[in-house]
């Protein structure tokens, strides 16, 4: 908006010599207009002077060059008025209207614009009447200013306005002094605003004189009113606070207007909006010089947070004075000088004592010296050193006995009491049962329990006989668990029942082993019982025991006696009786087969006849303890009578036709122990026995009826020409046969060269193939081909899989050795399966190199497949094999992984090449999700080893994706070919070549 009439400037060439600083007085003039119009709220302001023909625009602010002629006319009649006013604010037509003829020539813009108020300019040498007129927006409000900062603008024209008249030469320069001053007065209003909004403190001032008043920015922020307009009066004061402090505001009001009182007072206002906000409210009078009362300034400052933060401080206080007064323990406070600032109810009973009583005095003053001392001493280094300090007394003058914890704090100590009169009293009881139990003659151990049932309880007390029986100190066992005195199966059952007794009874007996600090071991009669606590949980065991063993020495004697023969310290008839009754029963339940063993010496009569019955005896002994060697200890070997012994197995697995095979092994392992000759004191015997085999599976079984069929099956091996063995069940004895014709065959087999090698080919994740496994079949002139589960058993079990294993390792590197020839076949690689019989054979890997260098193939084409059950003994021979086939380049696969014996710990340390998954899980690799997710885990364990994973048994194109998928590196399959002979193969090898699938 333009800020002066540009074309009027020529008015002020009247002054003489104006023409210096003649646009540096009119841009003064215009800014003082400016300013009254920031400091009032006013839309317009123009300085006018009187003149004879019409009033003179001097500065003006908010009007274009028209607008300030039309508002010049329009005020024209304010000049007229008294002179001896000056100096004075002229109000008499303050909201006049102007003119509608007055209001035409304006601009649109200030078409609304009405008279507001005017100030006289005072002393001006010029003796022309000149105004300071304010113009407000129509219809017009109450003027909003300050009215000595409006005074003083009208002083600051006038002396603009005669500088210019009586002293042109230095006009400029106190015109630049001007415009300084009137910066200087914009700019404190400024600082005002900026420090009334860093305080949060807002400000009004009311006329008395109008009853209109002005408010400052931050008062409108406070209470959330306009900041346009900025007027007020008493009323909208009073009105901006709740109903209830309405009056009181009122009043004081009031009484600052008649007699000057301030106030100070904080009261809640009205916020539109938000509600109610406590504030501060300040207000004092403004007088004149001969003490009339002009107006009131007051000022506001919003205190809602502070006021929150004190109800706060109030509710915390309450609360914590609630807490303090329902701590179960004696609690009291101490200021630094240790006397009592604060004490609650529990405090006063231990005490004996009201807080009137004690407040303000030393806490030690009502006890004897020592104990004050020393109570002294210990809170005064919790000040001091600013640690908490804990220690225990006596107060005679309570009668008790004290625990005290002291905590310092920033205004001294926090002090609880606890009274443990009970616990010392139980202590000094604990102390004299501790004496007396000490001396006792029988071991006395007291554990405490653990907090749950999986804790094990803890040795807590032993007296001096425990250390003279176990040779343990109290130092060795305290805190230890009563487990380290056991460790026997037996022992560890029987301490069982005897917990399920006490849990039952609180008291419990029993008989154990306990083993001594130097691993001998004795027998205790023990006695528990359990001690319980006030919520009735056992809190504490007490074991008292007494040395038996001398006792049990004599009783083991005793049943050795009659359950032992005399002669070979081997079970008698009725022990046999007992186990094997016992046998039957555990078969029943588990369906365990068993077998028993009927043994007689052959022509034992004539060694007793020709050389006398010690030299029989003699014989028997060396009998016995050749059976028992032959057999596990968990079997049973009894001598009968005479040169009768009887074996029991019963643990020959569930399947009858395994569990046959296995007592045929272990019979005739017992039938080549006897064979070899006896040392009789210098006499070399020759001994054969005939021995009866029958099984039993707990169903129907009878023990006398059993005992029969093995006699029956002894004799009938005496009658098919003794040193032999015969099984009493037909259907077994058929088995027996048919594995004694295949064994026999297979013997023929080798000799006439009835066995062939197929070839199962393997492909890798692009489809090409790798290598092959090679599978060993036999060519029965009878029972036609027969496939290696129907005959690898057997050969396992008579040790001809060692020359049938040596034969498809020299077959299988010769072949190798024939596709070396060929540049199409020669990167194929070929797997043989090894057993464990052959591994473990001391020469298997000088065999292995022998027909690695006689056919000359590269070692690293020869892959040995091994079987988990490697892993399940020696595995630092096996470790030692396998690094020096590896140090031959021979490539080792880890067969039918995840089938048996999976050790990691191992698996670690085995130097392989490649892990095969088993067949058994890649059939239902797609609908069992446990099978899934065995495959993913080798996989995924087999490349956390760096190892190639193969997959057997592969069948179809979905199987062999899924495992793809997986990270899989190489198949086998049905999918890509079955085992096929060579003939078949190499014509297989052939067709594959034209399609690309054969690796270059």
């Amino acid at each position: 908006m333009p800020t002066g009439p540009q074309a009027d400037r020529s008015d002020l060439s009247h002054f003489p010599d104006a023409h210096v600083g003649l646009q540096e007085l009119h841009t003064q003039l215009d800014q003082l207009a400016r300013l009254a119009c920031r400091l009032c709220g006013t839309r317009a302001a123009l300085l006018i002077e009187q003149a004879p023909e019409q009033a003179r625009v001097l500065g003006s602010h908010g009007l274009s060059a028209t607008g300030c002629a039309s508002a010049a006319r329009a005020c024209s009649p304010l000049l007229t008025e008294d002179p001896d006013r000056k100096g004075e604010t002229s109000s008499s037509r303050e909201g006049s209207q102007l003119s509608a003829e007055a209001l035409r020539p304006l601009n649109s813009s200030s078409a609304d614009l009405c008279f507001c108020h005017a100030v006289v300019l005072p002393e001006l040498t010029t003796g022309n009447r000149t105004l300071l007129v304010l113009l407000s927006k129509a219809p017009c409000d109450h003027l909003v200013f300050v009215p000595e900062d409006l005074e003083g603008l009208a002083q600051q024209a006038a002396l603009l306005l005669n500088l210019a008249r009586r002293h042109p030469p230095t006009s400029a320069r106190i015109l630049g002094q001007g415009a300084a001053n009137a910066q200087a007065l914009w700019e404190s209003q400024s600082r005002r605003d900026m420090v009334e909004q860093t305080a949060r403190v807002g400000s009004w001032s009311i006329d008395l004189v109008s009853g209109l008043g002005v408010y400052s920015d931050e008062y409108a922020a406070i209470l959330g009113l306009e900041t346009a307009n900025r007027q007020t009066t008493f009323e909208q004061l009073v009105q901006s606070c709740n109903p209830e402090w309405q009056s009181g505001i009122r009043q004081r009001l009031e009484r600052c207007a008649t007699t000057g009182a301030g106030f100070d007072e904080e009261v809640q206002v009205l916020v539109p909006g938000l509600g109610s906000k406590w504030v501060r409210t300040v207000a004092a009078a403004v007088r004149n010089e001969d003490g009339d009362i002009l107006r009131i300034h007051g000022a506001m400052q919003d205190i809602s947070a502070q006021k929150q933060a004190q109800q706060e401080t109030l509710r915390l206080a309450m609360r914590l004075t609630t807490t303090l007064a329902s701590i179960t323990e004696a609690f009291v406070t101490l200021d630094r000088q240790c006397c009592f600032t604060y004490l609650n109810q529990e405090s006063e009973r231990l005490l004996q004592k009201t807080t009137a009583d004690l407040l303000g005095l030393e806490v030690w003053h009502d006890f004897p010296p020592d104990v004050g001392q020393r109570m002294r001493t210990q809170l005064e280094r919790a000040i001091k050193t600013n640690r908490r300090q804990e220690f225990e007394d006596h107060f005679p003058s309570l009668g008790k006995w004290l625990e005290v914890r002291a905590y310092p704090f920033a205004e001294g100590l926090a002090v609880y009491f606890r009274d443990v009169t009970e616990r010392h009293r139980a202590q000094e009881q604990l102390m004299l049962l501790e004496t007396s139990v000490s001396r006792l003659n029988d071991i006395v151990v007291i554990a405490e329990a653990g907090v749950n049932s999986d804790q094990e309880p803890r040795i807590v007390f032993v007296n001096d006989a425990f250390e003279l029986h176990t040779g343990y100190s109290r130092a060795d066992v305290l805190g230890q668990t009563p487990r380290m005195l056991l460790g026997l199966d037996p022992t560890i059952s029987k301490l069982r029942e005897l917990s399920l007794g006490l849990h039952n009874t609180q008291q419990a007996r029993t008989e154990l082993m306990v083993r001594r600090k130097n691993n001998a071991w004795f027998w205790v009669e023990l006695e528990v019982v359990s001690v319980l606590s006030t919520n009735q949980t056992v809190s504490h065991w007490v074991a008292v025991g007494r040395d038996i063993t001398q006792r049990k020495e004599a009783e083991d004697e005793i049943h050795h006696l009659a359950f032992y023969d005399a002669l070979t310290d081997l079970p008698n008839r009725q022990l046999l009786m007992d186990r094997l009754t016992h046998a039957l029963e555990q078969c029943a339940e588990t369906g365990e087969q068993g077998a028993l063993m009927f043994i007689d010496l052959d022509n034992f009569k004539i060694l007793n006849d020709t050389l006398g019955h010690h030299k029989g005896d003699l014989l028997l002994q060396k009998v016995a303890r050749r059976l028992a060697q032959s057999v596990r200890k968990t079997n049973t070997v009894a001598r009968l009578g005479g040169d009768e012994f009887v074996i029991m197995v019963d643990d020959l697995g569930t399947d009858p036709e395994a569990a046959a095979y296995k007592a045929d092994v272990v019979a005739k392992k017992v039938l080549n122990t006897l064979r070899v000759p006896f040392d009789l004191d210098g006499h070399q015997h020759y001994a054969t026995p005939s021995i009866g085999v029958t099984s039993f599976n707990g169903q129907h079984d009878d023990v006398t009826e059993l005992l029969k069929q093995a006699d029956l099956a002894m004799y009938q091996a005496k009658t098919m020409g003794r040193n032999t063995l015969c099984f009493f069940d037909p259907r077994m004895q058929a088995t027996m046969s048919a594995n004694a014709a295949v064994s026999s065959d297979l013997r023929n087999g080798l000799k006439d060269h009835q066995f062939v090698v197929h070839y199962q080919p393997q492909v890798n994740r692009l489809g090409a193939f790798t290598g092959v496994e090679a599978l060993v079949r036999w060519q029965h002139p009878r029972r036609g081909l027969i496939r290696p589960a129907d005959f690898i058993p057997v050969a396992e079990d008579t040790g001809l899989i060692l020359p049938l294993g040596q034969w498809v390792l020299e077959t299988v590197c010769a072949q190798l050795a024939s596709w070396a020839q060929r540049p199409e076949t020669s990167d194929l690689s070929a797997a043989v399966n090894v057993s464990v019989r052959q591994f473990r054979h001391p020469d298997f890997v000088d065999m292995v190199m022998s027909a690695i260098r006689r056919s000359g193939i590269r070692p690293q084409k020869l892959k040995l497949e091994l079987t988990e059950s490697l892993l399940a003994d020696r595995m630092e021979i096996t470790i030692e094999k396998m690094g020096m086939l590896k140090e031959l380049g021979v490539t080792l696969a880890l067969d039918d992984f995840g089938v048996g014996y999976s050790s990691l710990s191992y698996l670690k340390r085995l130097p392989l090449d490649q892990l095969k998954i088993d067949k058994g899980f890649v059939a239902d690799v797609l609908t069992d999700p446990n099978d899934a997710a065995i495959s993913r885990a080798i996989i995924a364990l087999a490349q956390s080893l760096s190892l190639q994973v193969v997959a057997e048994g592969v069948e179809t194109q979905e199987q062999r994706d899924f495992l793809a998928r997986q990270g899989c590196d190489q198949f086998q399959g049905h999918l890509f070919a079955p085992a096929l002979p060579i003939e078949e193969l190499e014509a297989f090898l052939e067709g594959k070549m034209s399609t690309g699938l054969l690796p270059h």
